[in-house]
């Protein structure tokens, strides 16, 4: 069964197995599906691969891990690097805080 919308008589209805007349692949992953509704007007359905939602191809979901572990090790590395020096002493002036 497929819904369509007559426009003849302004409404949606289902078309069911009784009321198709011809089924037509049109391209790959498009179907035409004619018929005609109960009240006998000609009607058209497209349908297929082609009309169904796919998941967005834009997502590219989390990070690969080979790029997080050579971040932390650099992290990691300047943070012993740094951890060497006290900053606060280095400063001049208003910047000396305990």
């Amino acid at each position: 069964m497929f819904v369509v919308y007559c426009a003849e008589c302004d409404r949606r209805t289902l078309l069911g197995v009784d009321e198709v007349d011809w089924v037509e692949n049109l391209t790959p992953g498009m179907i035409s599906v004619s018929g005609h509704c109960p009240r006998g007007h000609d009607v058209v359905v497209l349908t297929g691969d082609a009309f169904t939602p796919h998941e967005d191809p834009r997502y590219y979901g989390p990070a690969p891990k080979t790029w997080t572990k050579p971040l932390r090790r650099v992290r990691a590395l300047f943070g012993v690097v740094l951890a060497r020096f006290e900053f606060r002493r280095d400063l001049p002036g208003p910047f000396y805080r305990y």
